[in-house]
């Protein structure tokens, strides 16, 4: 029976964590994002003028491969970091079960 009850709570974990995750996904992929921010019009007249400053330069990718190669930058790294989550939970997870087993313990039979 505690099983079961696990099991139901696990399931409603599971389903937070992927809602979660696709909530990050959309948030991530589907956002205008300001990556190819375009200069105003009056700084673009003042742009064509002769100035004594150094000209602004506004750091972005320069074309949409740049663009797309950061989010799926950014989408591995999160994959990656969730993937070493689950493996060391699953390490604490066995090393717990030793322990109780009594694995650990000094008491050698």
């Amino acid at each position: 029976m505690k099983f079961r009850m696990k099991r139901k709570f696990s399931i409603k974990k599971k389903f937070l964590v992927w809602l979660l995750f696709l909530g990050f996904f959309f948030l991530l992929f589907f956002t205008q994002s300001q990556f190819g921010q375009e200069a105003k019009p009056a700084e673009q007249s003042k742009a064509l003028k002769p100035e004594k400053t150094p000209e602004k330069i506004i750091p972005s990718p320069s074309n949409i491969k740049e663009a797309t190669g950061i989010y799926v930058f950014l989408a591995w790294m999160w994959l990656s970091i969730i993937v070493l989550i689950y493996f060391l939970r699953l390490k604490i997870k066995e090393v717990d079960r030793l322990h109780r087993m009594g694995y650990f313990s000094e008491k050698k039979k």
